[in-house]
């Protein structure tokens, strides 16, 4: 472990998590921990309130592993968006992951953001997060306890825009995805910003679901950027299951996630757009099962 000290400010770079684990336990004070730094120079506003950094990504089971399975892929909170979006097994199995980071900022943002971080930081524009949300990630959360980590799931630590129910000194060691079981599966992402690159969100809507024989067996869906928290629409899902897919139950369902998803006015966009883009696109997502079954 190496640690830098500067002007009061403790900089670690644990190793290993047995590490990054022992600084936990050690400390009397609160740590903050970083990962890409995208988000540096926010941090910087509030520079006085942080007096220790720890450094994710000198953990290399964090910040490197990718691991396949019996029930889903493993990822280190702290491996680079840019190695999600290119490994061939998550390409395969959760594309609607892959293109979700691929929304996220430049390449060059995405060669140092991380999954952690787009989670931690609870921005209801966060890219990730209604994908996150329909694939129910877990996350393994850190410092171990007996040799496990606390599992959670994703929608557990969202309590409000840029607020988590993490603890102090806490932090996100792992992201699982599990595979999504069964046949018949369909998906669904789309980001509406103000320009097609480089932009925050105005609002994102993430579908997950299994249709057969002309039916939504079950179906997951969550909007980003329209709340102050990130949840999945849950009215609207149980409307859809077990229905017949025709245009009449598309409509409904639109009407539905317009009524249920209850957005905000921001300087990005307005309770309006937001409510009628968001069932737009429920609405071409519905309509993309029905051509394509």
């Amino acid at each position: 472990m190496s640690l830098m000290q500067e002007n009061e400010i403790k900089f670690y770079c644990p190793q290993n998590i047995n590490e990054l684990d022992q600084i936990i336990k050690t400390s009397k004070e609160k740590l903050t921990f970083v990962a890409g730094t995208t988000d540096l120079m926010a941090l910087e506003h509030e520079w006085k309130k942080i007096n220790n950094l720890v450094d994710l990504n000198c953990v290399k089971e964090l910040s490197q592993k990718i691991e396949i399975q019996s029930d889903g892929i493993l990822i280190g909170a702290a491996v680079p968006m840019s190695g999600i979006i290119n490994h061939s097994l998550i390409k395969d199995k959760f594309t609607i992951l892959v293109e979700a980071l691929q929304q996220v900022g430049s390449e060059q943002i995405q060669n140092r953001a991380t999954l952690g971080g787009n989670i931690i930081n609870a921005s209801p524009a966060g890219d990730s997060l209604p994908v996150l949300n329909v694939l129910n990630a877990q996350l393994w959360i850190g410092p171990q306890k007996n040799g496990e980590f606390e599992k959670i799931q994703v929608s557990e630590i969202m309590s409000g825009p840029d607020e988590t129910t993490l603890k102090t000194n806490k932090y996100i060691a792992y992201v699982l995805f599990p595979f999504p079981e069964g046949e018949n599966l369909f998906w669904y992402f789309r980001k509406v910003g103000q320009r097609e690159a480089l932009a925050i969100s105005k609002l994102s809507l993430a579908v997950l679901g299994w249709f057969k024989n002309g039916k939504i067996e079950n179906i997951r869906i969550s909007a980003g950027a329209v709340t102050a928290q990130v949840k999945r629409a849950i009215k609207t899902e149980s409307a859809l299951i077990n229905k017949e897919l025709n245009e009449k139950l598309i409509d409904e369902a639109r009407k539905s996630l317009e009524d249920e998803i209850a957005p905000i006015t921001d300087i990005r966009s307005n309770v309006e757009y937001r409510k009628q883009i968001c069932g737009e696109l429920l609405r071409d997502a519905l309509f993309q099962v029905k051509l394509e079954n």
